[in-house]
């Protein structure tokens, strides 16, 4: 019989429960519960004073207690895995039929109801700031870009017809992991489990695994902000579609212990199995781009961020998205190229020189030469947009076309959108259809960019897009609208 564990098989679970910290606290019965909706902990026995007293002229006042910053609590409870930890925990109620005060200790009952972004489960870790040189995720579909399951089916069709099916575990793959100074191991895995037969049958049930092991030591907040959030948009990117974090386990000791909070939806579906969906795949994009992306991520954040929401959905009119892809497209140029510039630093003392002598009007001559100084020198959103389609155009031509005529589209569209131009006499069906197919057009031209800063050679983006369904429905909205050679000055 299988030891049942918490909160895989079970949500919520009795304990005993108390403030970590150097000096013994108070412990307290109660129960909490992990799942979809949220961390919650009620005790019967307060874990933090509800209320204290500040002296006034004639006495003592009473008011409400401060919470705690970072509040840790640590648990115990008689299923497997036995401890637990709460970060971040916060009051949300608290409920009595009296509060205690002075020296008088109340025995009416108390509840006090708490709740916490994050659960561990299987030790009591100290503090967020608490450091782990390994862990593992598991994501929705990073099954469909590693493309290994150990399986093996065989069947004797001479009569009687017999089927067998059998698993033997691929050998992990490991890549050197140096991002961020580290000299760590980055290691893809595949595991089976096989769960009981029964009289309708049984089966093998495969996942694979990313673990970054050797580290130097990274916090939890670490771990998501530089790997796990990074590797979730890729694989967003990859698919076309929201990619969700399943599992994410960090190794304390020898032990693996499972992590639970929002960002981890243990209970979410997975996508069909259709590697043809993801626009590359392990053998196009290797477990050592995995790593390099992580860099690429670091670099031009919030880019992949902004297209992972986009695939997601997370913008809910075509306006919004197309504004946020704009900004974010001259934000990661300028990251790629700190150092260009349309006017040099003489050129800009120049100039502003010649405004001092020359007889435009004092206010006028300010402004000038402030703008000239702060972002005038700068290379204008034309001449980014160029360089952005020069670039792209190496995977694609059709994502872009004309360079020319791609970067006036988007001037426009950013100008129209940043300054809420509109034109009257256009037809409100027909301007959102343009401006749904430039922009569909920048996402998939920053999809390449980034993937080939992260180390994805030309013809194999090339190759990957040609044989992309969802890259041909795209590029039939925009199909035309960026040939041909008349074209605005940058």
């Amino acid at each position: 019989m299988a030891i049942a564990k918490f909160p895989v098989d079970m949500a919520q679970t009795v304990g005993r429960f108390w403030v970590a910290g150097p000096v013994p606290a108070t412990r307290s019965d109660g129960f909490c519960k992990v799942d979809s909706s949220g961390i919650s902990i009620e005790v019967a026995e307060p874990l933090t004073p509800g209320f204290d007293t500040v002296p006034v002229a004639n006495g003592v006042a009473i008011r409400q207690a401060p919470e705690p910053e970072d509040l840790v609590v640590h648990g115990t409870i008689p299923f497997a895995p036995k401890e637990l930890t709460f970060f971040s925990a916060w009051t949300a109620t608290r409920h009595g039929t009296s509060f205690r005060f002075g020296d008088v200790q109340d025995e009416g009952t108390q509840l006090h109801r708490l709740l916490a972004d994050w659960c561990i489960v299987g030790a009591h870790v100290p503090s967020p700031s608490t450091t782990f040189e390994a862990f593992r995720i598991r994501l929705t579909h990073l099954e469909l870009w590693a493309g290994l399951t150990g399986m093996d089916t065989r069947i004797k069709r001479d009569k009687p017809i017999q089927v067998s099916m059998s698993f033997e575990p691929p050998g992990d793959i490991t890549v050197p992991f140096v991002e961020f100074d580290e000299d760590a191991t980055l290691r893809l895995s595949t595991v089976g489990t096989v769960p009981g037969p029964n009289v309708w049958g049984g089966r093998i049930r495969t996942k694979n695994l990313l673990a970054v092991e050797g580290l130097s030591g990274w916090t939890l907040a670490a771990m998501f902000d530089r790997f796990i959030y990074p590797v979730q948009a890729l694989m967003t990117i990859l698919a076309g579609e929201r990619c969700e974090i399943l599992d994410v386990e960090v190794k304390v000791g020898e032990r693996w212990c499972a992590v639970f909070g929002d960002a981890v939806k243990s209970q979410a579906e997975r996508p069909t199995d259709d590697r043809a969906q993801m626009l590359l795949t392990r053998e196009s994009l290797p477990l050592e781009t995995i790593a390099a992306w992580c860099r690429t991520s670091a670099l031009l954040t919030p880019t992949p961020q902004v297209i992972s929401a986009a695939m997601s959905g997370a913008f809910q009119t075509v306006d919004a998205e197309a504004l946020a892809l704009t900004t974010t497209a001259e934000g990661m140029d300028a990251t790629l190229y700190p150092d260009s510039r349309r006017f040099s630093n003489e050129d800009v003392e120049a100039a502003k020189r010649a405004l001092r002598k020359s007889e435009v009007p004092l206010a006028v001559r300010n402004e000038l030469s402030s703008a000239l100084g702060t972002y005038l020198y700068k290379d204008s959103y034309p001449i980014r947009m160029k360089r952005l389609a020069t670039e792209v155009i190496a995977a694609s031509s059709g994502c872009v076309g004309d360079p020319d005529r791609w970067k006036d589209a988007m001037r426009r569209l950013r100008n129209d959108l940043a300054h809420s131009n509109r034109d009257a006499d256009a037809d409100a069906e027909e301007r959102h259809l343009a401006m749904y197919a430039t922009s569909r057009s920048l996402r998939w031209a920053l999809q390449i960019r980034l993937l080939q800063h992260a180390g994805v050679p030309p013809e194999v983006l090339s190759s990957a897009l040609s044989a992309s369904k969802r890259f041909a429905r795209d590029a039939e909205l925009w199909r035309g609208l960026f040939e041909g050679d008349d074209h605005e000055e940058a």
